[in-house]
């Protein structure tokens, strides 16, 4: 079926919620730039309210694990040629795709025709190459004109194959931060926490097949200590409420409160916490925080893992000090006693002082900050008489 849609300047493709407020504050700083830009997206609600047209809803489309993936492969098919079409109509000068490597990179293969007629490929994220199938280090540069990264050991090996890669820093060093006493206090005051009363975070993920598999985990193995932990100040135990997720789930595993939307002040305020694998556990190294990184998936896809991820280290923060700051507690290991005995150890005492020092650098390792505007600076070059191009201009598909 024939499209016809007006032209843009920015085409953005992303899939997830992390990638979609990291493509939100490009396209912010974009568009201070240049007021007439046109971006249009497939993309969440983070990137429409950066002003974009979204073509398509990309909502519901973060899956994680070998067989969730494989479970919706036809419909990620169909989607990537839906988005296809849609950015050949618009015949942007820029395509950004942010992060979700397994269909942005399979979507910009198939438009490489479009670079011979001048598009600009820019993917933020670099794939992890270093955990698994580092041959892929060679396609992805073959793939994209500016790849950028938000680790500092990731540009060569990618410019190693002829690619274009540039260490921007993580955008979240600007986004969290400097731990202190005034941010503790004004978290605090905000979440109605009294100064004398510790706080436990408890973060069992964004996904239902997460929380219902981490959350009763998490509360079991606080039951098993909480008498242990508790000195001269009471514990109060904080839940991160996913806002996509309903608040019955959560109720069937545990009955400690529940904070919507508000996992950084949490952090602001939190003496420790138990954390699902993924980038909330790097929020929590930049916050100054002690925690356990835990994750269980399905069986296969864990078994299918443990035989291509190459790193020594799956947690985010133990990847950026190339050693182990955090417990992980993983997959079979991940039972209430193992979590409940890491939890003891770095409530207090010399473990929680001496990964609360080494915490302290994380910022450091990630850049000095302002990723987001490096970002717009590799992409803005390619973007000068934007908002020149004739709007009403269609083409066929």
């Amino acid at each position: 079926m024939a499209l016809s849609l007006p032209e843009c300047d920015v085409f953005v493709v992303v899939g997830e919620p992390s990638g979609d407020a990291y493509a939100a504050a490009v396209i912010s700083e974009l568009q201070r730039q240049y007021p007439d830009l046109r971006v249009a997206a497939a993309a969440c609600e983070g990137v429409r309210a950066a002003g974009a047209e979204i073509d398509v809803d990309m909502s519901g489309y973060a899956v994680m694990g070998f067989v969730a993936v494989f479970k919706r492969l036809a419909e990620f098919r169909r989607l990537g040629r839906q988005v296809a079409r849609i950015i050949r109509a618009r015949r942007p000068r820029v395509v950004i795709t942010v992060d979700y490597p397994g269909f942005n990179l399979r979507l910009l293969a198939h438009l490489q025709d479009l670079r011979q007629s001048g598009c600009v490929f820019c993917h933020v994220v670099a794939p992890q190459v270093w955990a698994w199938k580092p041959r892929r280090a060679k396609k992805v540069a073959q793939l994209v004109d500016q790849l950028c990264c938000f680790f500092p050991f990731e540009p060569p090996l990618f410019t190693r194959h002829g690619g274009a890669a540039s260490f921007v820093g993580h955008p979240l060093v600007d986004q969290m931060p400097k731990p202190s006493a005034e941010a503790n206090r004004a978290a605090r005051q905000r979440l109605g926490i009294a100064a004398d009363i510790d706080v436990l975070l408890m973060a069992p993920g964004s996904r239902e097949h997460e929380v219902s598999s981490l959350l009763p985990l998490f509360d079991e193995a606080y039951a098993m200590v909480a008498h242990r932990l508790r000195g001269p100040r009471p514990i109060l135990p904080l839940i991160a409420k996913a806002p996509a997720l309903d608040h019955a789930l959560y109720r069937r595993f545990s009955h400690h409160r529940l904070v919507e939307g508000g996992y950084r002040e949490i952090l602001a305020c939190a003496r420790a916490g138990m954390i699902a694998s993924g980038t909330a556990t790097l929020e929590a190294a930049l916050a100054g925080v002690p925690h356990l990184i835990a994750y269980r998936g399905d069986t296969l896809s864990a078994t299918i893992a443990k035989h291509v991820i190459l790193t020594d280290h799956v947690g985010l923060p133990n990847i950026v000090h190339a050693r182990r700051v955090c417990p992980e507690i993983l997959q079979d290991q991940c039972t209430a006693i193992r979590l409940a005995a890491h939890l003891e150890r770095m409530w207090r005492g010399p473990v929680h002082n001496a990964t609360c020092t080494s915490l302290l650098a994380t910022r450091d390792r990630l850049g000095s900050g302002g990723a987001i505007s490096r970002i717009a600076a590799l992409i803005a070059p390619h973007l000068k008489g934007a908002g020149d191009r004739r709007r009403d201009s269609t083409i066929g598909v």
